[in-house]
């Protein structure tokens, strides 16, 4: 073990030195608290020695700020002359010492102790290896779960925009455009990946829209219309009461992506930031996907006039920032679009 001896006596020193190079562990050893410190910032230690009683930083302060380093776990043995129950008591539970030995030491006592501490030392740092081998196969099974669920979510959703004559490269982009704006937004991991999964849900009421409605090659009526305008609140239905965060935001998506800054969209006549932040962003790269791909009842428009139209509608349709974003990601879009349109 690599040992930190640490005592204001220099013969303490020299035999502690003496006692545990000859048990075979590596030895540094430092006159003081603030001296040891150091060392130990700087030096892999396994196990510290320190006195209790020294001028400067004394013992039971090295031992706090060595807990507070945030390093890997060291066993701390306390050397002291004070042998009273509550001085030791003190020493082990207050200022977070793992063990203690009265001077005069006994280098029998001394060697046993310092064999339960390189013991310690050993199994902490099993479980530590143990731990972060653990968290990496948990972080790739969790990944592998979310990649299968994308996946299914993207089959499912295919099948349903075949209706449409929309293609899975449309449920893709969404889901790629709104997890890229999130991102750029500084959303947390965590909450990207569930937009990521939730925005290609958006359409998912279109499923109760008769087809000679949703496939109609012609301008709507206004009593059509308003049969199409269900599906938000159809989407809305089929992810209402959830309690997982994905399904709730897929709630919101579904429910609100139609609503406008200005409050005059639907189904709820939602404005500002009334309306769910995804739903703020799903609604600005769907309009921008649906304009620029073609579709039953028209063919795309040139990305040009995609975003002089969108332009019109910042601060009226869409949420101002949010457009602003939208703006500086659209060089980053168009080549998702080229790749995958």
């Amino acid at each position: 073990m690599n040992v930190l001896v640490v005592d204001d006596d220099a013969v303490i020193r020299h035999k502690l030195t003496a006692f545990l190079e000859k048990w075979n562990h590596q030895v540094r050893a430092a006159p003081d608290g603030d001296a040891a410190l150091e060392m130990f910032l700087t030096h892999p230690v396994d196990l510290v020695i320190t006195d209790w009683m020294m001028p400067g930083m004394d013992g039971p302060e090295l031992v706090r700020r060595i807990r507070r380093s945030g390093l890997p776990y060291v066993y701390i043995l306390i050397l002291t002359a004070r042998g009273e129950k509550g001085d030791l008591v003190s020493g082990l539970f207050d200022i977070g010492a793992d063990d203690y030995v009265v001077k005069p030491f006994d280098p029998d006592e001394l060697r046993a102790r310092v064999f339960v501490g390189e013991r310690t030392v050993r199994l902490e740092r099993s479980l530590r290896d143990y731990s972060a081998g653990l968290e990496k196969i948990v972080r790739r099974q969790t990944r592998m779960i979310r990649e299968t669920h994308e996946e299914t979510i993207v089959k499912l959703l295919t099948a349903l925009e075949s209706r449409d004559h929309e293609t899975a490269g449309h449920v893709r982009r969404i889901s790629a455009f709104s997890a890229m704006m999130a991102e750029a937004a500084g959303w947390p991991q965590s909450r990207v990946d569930d937009l990521r999964l939730a925005s290609p849900m958006h359409d998912i009421g279109k499923i109760g829209v008769p087809d000679q409605i949703l496939l109609k090659p012609d301008r709507l009526t206004d009593a059509e219309f308003e049969i199409i305008k269900t599906h938000s609140t159809i989407g809305g239905r089929i992810f209402q009461g959830s309690e997982f965060p994905m399904l709730k935001m897929a709630h919101d998506i579904a429910l609100h992506h139609h609503e406008r800054w200005d409050g005059r969209g639907y189904p709820d006549g939602f404005e500002n930031n009334d309306i769910p932040e995804p739903a703020r962003i799903v609604a600005l790269v769907d309009v921008y996907d649906a304009m620029s791909n073609d579709r039953v009842y028209r063919k795309a428009f040139p990305e040009k006039k995609v975003l002089e139209i969108m332009e019109t509608g910042r601060g009226t349709h869409f949420d101002p920032a949010y457009f602003d974003l939208f703006m500086d990601m659209v060089p980053k879009f168009r080549t998702m679009l080229e790749e995958t349109g």
